[in-house]
């Protein structure tokens, strides 16, 4: 059973909302970034999302879409990379 405070509920422009579990946060090139697995997919599926953090004006933390592909590319490489460090 996952925990709630692993619990993100993401919203898109429309409305729609996607649980995901929040796995990671993941420092590359001065910014932060999240990675969220989406609760809805089958386990072989086993994409994430990443979203990039950022504070508002509040103060407040924001997810925000990352549409460069190669930047995404390189964050999901470190996470990677992250996890094998861990796992020695």
């Amino acid at each position: 059973m996952l925990e709630d405070d692993n619990i993100i509920v993401l919203t898109d422009n429309e409305g729609n909302e996607l649980e995901c579990e929040y796995l990671d946060t993941i420092h590359y090139k001065d910014m932060y970034f999240a990675i969220l697995y989406p609760l809805d997919q089958d386990e072989e599926d086993g994409e994430v999302i990443i979203l990039k953090l950022v504070e508002n004006e509040d103060g407040e933390e924001e997810y925000l879409t990352v549409d460069d592909e190669d930047l995404l590319d390189e964050v999901f490489d470190e996470y990677m990379r992250v996890l094998e460090l861990e796992e020695e």
